[in-house]
């Protein structure tokens, strides 16, 4: 049977050359879409096709050409943006196979790939990632856990560059109707990384310090891992899509009802590009409710670590909850999370988190790790080519063999969100934190 997939947007890297190396060395035919320059350059010299019409006719021009070209499967990086969701539509409606991939939830090393169909019959990941249902809780072993590949932040600057400055300099020209899927313009993120490289040396060294008050002088203390501004994992599967307000919520939440002795740590994402000012603005929040002298921001510092010391972390659904739970802390899950479970995080009410936070069962992060990579993840990355190599075997084999067979909203948790009257519409009720 002629199996031919096609490929739409992947990561700013030529990661998806690899992929489709693999594929056709093994009788696949591949196609790849391009809707901007920066998807040229990176997939060159490979042979493509365009798209350069306004968005509107997107659907109506995928479903021709999946039909004129026989496209059986279709792989893409994430399925947030625009072109993507509208895509996944159009191919479940033609019974072609959709292979959604990104980072995944295990780090160092790991991406996920999840494949779904338009069959209602496709076995559902969720009953196999109940974890209740895991039957094995003994600690396996955790060589998954190692780092395999080096990351450089230059190459993955220079790939960036390679797929932006291209859009900026002749999109006009080539492609005039393309819309970055960021939420700012490339040339202002670019801006905000040149800023905090000017101050790198002061960030590392506030970072450090506030590393070190925090360990030597020992305080009760909450993590709350913040996430990136446009990650579509804030707008689609946290409670109002913002994660400003989701922090404002929080502050007042711990104002509330935290003990006195405790403090919260913001911990920002390491690539986060310095446009939002966490520090101001946490702290300006923290003054509403009176919490100032207990809230901090690091930039920086070591993650592990701030982990290993604190009562609990919280966060929206973040792949720091993995972190946490295989660490054995308590996790507070304040969106959709494919890890938010009875039995992995914290399920009382928000409040009651930072009196008594729940932690993990003993052996079930470990149990819920291997079920991920079983079904969803395998080895590889998307900047470095033995990375990239890697990646592009593993992720072609997965699709080879259509191992999952699930529905990217299987991936996201409960289809509510648990905390949102509590973030958003805080009941009048007295304060239950210590008198100390």
């Amino acid at each position: 049977m002629a199996k031919t997939i096609l490929f739409l947007q992947g990561p700013s890297s030529p990661y998806l050359k690899y992929v489709a190396d693999s594929l056709q060395s093994n009788g696949w035919t591949v196609h790849k879409l391009h809707f901007c320059m920066g998807d040229a350059v990176l997939w060159w010299p490979k042979p493509g096709d365009w798209f350069k019409r306004p968005m509107a006719e997107w659907p109506a021009f995928l479903r021709q050409y999946i039909l004129d070209r026989g496209v059986t499967d279709m792989a893409m990086l994430g399925d947030g943006r625009t072109r993507h969701a509208e895509a996944v539509k159009v191919a479940q409606a033609l019974g072609t196979r959709i292979h959604v991939f990104e980072h995944g939830y295990l780090r160092p090393d790991w991406l996920m790939i999840e494949t779904r169909s338009s069959s209602e019959e496709t076995p559902r990941p969720s009953a196999a990632l109940n974890v209740k249902s895991l039957a094995e809780k003994a600690k396996p072993d955790q060589s998954w856990t190692r780092p395999v590949f080096t990351q450089s932040f230059l190459v993955s600057s220079l790939y960036d560059l390679a797929f932006h400055v291209p859009n900026v300099l002749l999109g006009r020209l080539v492609h005039p109707h393309y819309r970055t899927h960021g939420p700012v313009h490339p040339f202002v993120e670019y801006a905000g990384w040149v800023k905090k490289g000017l101050f790198r040396k002061s960030r590392r060294r506030d970072a450090q310090h506030m590393q070190a008050r925090y360990r030597d002088e020992a305080p009760d203390y909450f993590l709350f891992a913040l996430q990136l501004f446009g990650d579509y994992q804030i707008r689609n599967h946290a409670p109002a899509g913002s994660l400003y307000k989701i922090v404002d919520g929080v502050i007042r939440s711990f104002a509330k009802y935290a003990p006195s002795r405790c403090r919260l740590l913001f911990k920002t994402h390491p690539l986060d590009n310095g446009l939002y000012n966490w520090s101001r603005n946490i702290a300006a929040e923290a003054g509403k409710y009176g919490v100032e002298d207990r809230i901090d921001v690091i930039d920086g510092g070591d993650l592990d670590t701030l982990i290993e010391k604190s009562l609990g972390v919280a966060t929206v659904n973040s792949t720091v909850g993995v972190t946490a739970l295989l660490a054995h802390k308590p996790v507070l899950a304040l969106g959709r999370a494919i890890y938010d479970q009875e039995g992995l995080t914290h399920q009382p009410s928000m409040r009651d988190f930072w009196t008594a936070p729940q932690g993990p069962e003993p052996g079930l992060p470990e149990a819920f790790a291997e079920k991920l990579i079983e079904l969803t993840h395998f080895r590889g990355g998307f900047i470095g080519r033995p990375a990239m190599e890697a990646g592009g075997r593993n992720m072609a084999a997965r699709i080879e063999t259509n191992a999952m067979k699930t529905s990217h909203d299987d991936f996201t948790g409960t289809p509510s969100f648990r905390y949102e009257d509590e973030l958003f519409n805080p009941p009048d009720q007295p304060d239950c934190s210590d008198p100390a």
